[in-house]
């Protein structure tokens, strides 16, 4: 059954960045977006990036390895090589967003 950990403090996340935490076999991206907290799988599904080391731009981030852009608010890809791979391959898809919440200056993620 999927509860919510605690993953980082808000300070942990400056508004604009991105960070990558471990929790458990868990790897996950937090990313501040105007004070907004978003958790996504931190690494791409496609040919396994570490998307902290890809961009932050408006509310995609961009993987490192194949320029796929996630959109962090959903998981969902929008944009880059990996629409041709689902296409083609039905290998690269969306990545899992997770639910996230925010209390008393710490942000969980239900895991």
């Amino acid at each position: 059954m999927a509860e919510y950990v605690e993953l980082c403090g808000t300070d942990d996340v400056p508004e604009g960045e991105m960070r990558s935490f471990t929790k458990g076999d868990n790897e996950v991206l937090v990313v501040n977006l105007k004070g907004e907290f978003y958790a996504l799988d931190a690494i791409c599904n496609h040919m396994g990036g570490k998307l902290v080391k890809g961009r932050l731009k408006d509310n995609l981030v961009i993987c490192p390895v194949h320029r796929c852009r996630y959109d962090v608010t959903s998981g969902k890809v929008k944009r880059g090589a990996g629409f041709l791979v689902e296409t083609f391959s039905g290998k690269c898809g969306d990545q899992k967003a997770y639910d996230i919440k925010v209390e008393d200056g710490k942000v969980y993620v239900k895991i």
